[in-house]
């Protein structure tokens, strides 16, 4: 039988958050932009090869399978608000009772495809609407767990990139999405997909001309 506890995880932050406007208590709030999204790969260090996945009965499947770790439905990932510049974790507001994030916190394992590595299978945690109530810059924590039996063990952590909360006064707008979420969309992922963000405002900008020239010659008229 597989020893779980000799599994070598890697995890890497395939996209990084890089904003977010602040929300509030109410149902108006933004998500995280870009949505983060984390690489899991999974290695016995004896075999160099990923290991079968972990069965509630404790019975592996085929350990043949080099892709089998991808089959586990027992992985999840828990993300949390951390400072920028060390690895304190920010859980709750000033009142002592408000969470600084809204939102999902959790994400379950997903197998997909990758389409920036030749559409190869990988497995990503994905966290489309997670959201910050701090202003400032941020990291988040992201921590992989396993459910084995009936137990639920840790098994590594990672921090993302900082990345700034906006006021809403303040906040640029949201992003394009980008290539690796609209491929993720594509494949049932819940992502929000915004195109043409920036050529959008371009119509509502040359809109301004004619209402002038409809105002002026109303002017002339009326003299």
């Amino acid at each position: 039988m597989f020893n779980h506890l000799h599994r070598e995880y890697e995890l890497t932050v395939r996209q990084e958050p890089k904003q977010a406007r602040m929300c509030g208590v109410g149902a108006d709030r933004r998500p995280i932009d870009p949505p983060p999204i984390i690489q899991l790969r999974v290695n016995d260090p004896q075999t160099r090869q990923p290991p079968p996945p972990a069965h509630l009965d404790g019975d592996d499947s085929d350990p043949s399978s080099a892709h089998s770790f991808l089959q586990n439905p027992y992985y999840f990932m828990f993300a949390t608000l951390a400072k920028p510049d060390d690895d304190t974790e920010l859980h709750l507001l000033k009142d002592g009772k408000t969470r600084c994030t809204t939102g999902s916190v959790v994400s379950s394992f997903h197998h997909l495809k990758d389409a920036e590595h030749q559409n190869e299978d990988a497995g990503f945690f994905v966290f489309p609407d997670l959201s910050v109530r701090i202003e400032g810059s941020h990291r988040l924590k992201l921590s992989l767990f396993e459910v084995i039996g009936d137990t639920v063990r840790h098994c590594k952590s990672i921090y993302s990139a900082p990345f700034f909360v906006y006021t809403a006064k303040k906040f640029p707008g949201m992003e394009e999405s980008t290539p690796l979420s609209c491929s993720l969309a594509t494949q049932g992922i819940k992502i929000r997909i915004r195109k043409d963000i920036r050529t959008r405002k371009r119509p509502i900008a040359a809109l301004a001309a004619p209402i002038d020239t409809v105002n002026n010659n109303n002017e002339e008229n009326e003299k």
